[in-house]
Order: structure tokens, then sequence, then C-alpha cells
């Protein structure tokens, strides 16, 4: 990288955390009525789209470490918005469910994260957003897990 783009680029991660630390609070305050957090609401529109999960899949999908996880499904277990089940072919393992209560409320959780995104996104046009995040997704690739 040279010296101008390391100049631009600085401060770069403190924005980019910034930006994730303002979303998250705004959904959390949103979802305060609901007695949910940010990191719960995600948890369930993902089992939404994929009916059951394991553990191990959640944190795949998630980037949540596996204590971590753990301890915020017990929480969303204890409010009746998940369920776990016996894996059908894994005596070890168990599955992750919706119940009936927190499908109720999936169309509200997806409109919270939609009027969010909307006001981050307020005010800049198509073309800038769609080559934000392809170098975005350029950024995503060059930092290989």
């Amino acid at each position: 990288m040279n010296q101008n783009n390391q100049i631009i680029c600085r401060e770069l991660g403190l924005l980019l955390a910034k930006i994730k630390n303002k979303m998250r609070n705004k959904m959390n305050e949103s979802l305060k009525p609901y007695g949910l957090t940010a990191e719960q609401r995600a948890i369930l529109l993902i089992l939404s789209e994929r009916k059951s999960l394991t553990q191990a899949e959640l944190c795949n999908l998630t980037s949540m470490v596996a204590s971590n996880l753990s301890t915020t499904l017990k929480r969303i277990e204890s409010k009746n918005y998940i369920k776990r089940i016996p894996h059908p072919t894994d005596p070890r393992a168990y599955l992750v469910e919706l119940t009936e209560q927190s499908i109720e409320i999936i169309n509200i959780l997806k409109d919270l994260g939609n009027q969010i995104r909307s006001e981050m996104l307020n005010n800049i046009d198509i073309e800038e957003l769609k080559i934000t995040c392809k170098v975005l997704n350029i950024m995503n690739m060059n930092l290989k897990d």
C-alpha cells in the first residue's frame, strides 16, 4: 500500500467500528420492548431462514464464540423464543428451533433492521453504495480467516 493510501485509510478500522457500534446501539434500543438484543435478533432471523440448526452451525453463521453463543441461547430460550430438540442422528447434539412466540415477531424484527439500514443509507446514491460494498467485500477477502 502506498503512503497516500495509508494516510487516507489510517482510521478506517475505527470508522467501521464506530458504524457497527452505532448500528448495534440503535438496534438494541429498538429491541428493548421485545426484551431482545441485536445479537439475539440475529440468531432469531437466521433460524427463521434455516428452520433448525445446531449450536456449531449457529457459531459459524454468527461468528460468535461457542461459550457466548451458549449463554445467549439460554437467555433467548428463557424468553420462550427458541427451543432445543434432540438431534435426530447425533445423541451428543441438539437442534435449535424457533417457537410459535418468536415466529409471531419475525416480521417486526426484519422491519426494525430495514428502518435502521434505511436511516444509515440516507443520502447515499445507489452507485456509491455499490462501490462501497464492492470495496468492503474485497477488504474482507483480503483478510483471510
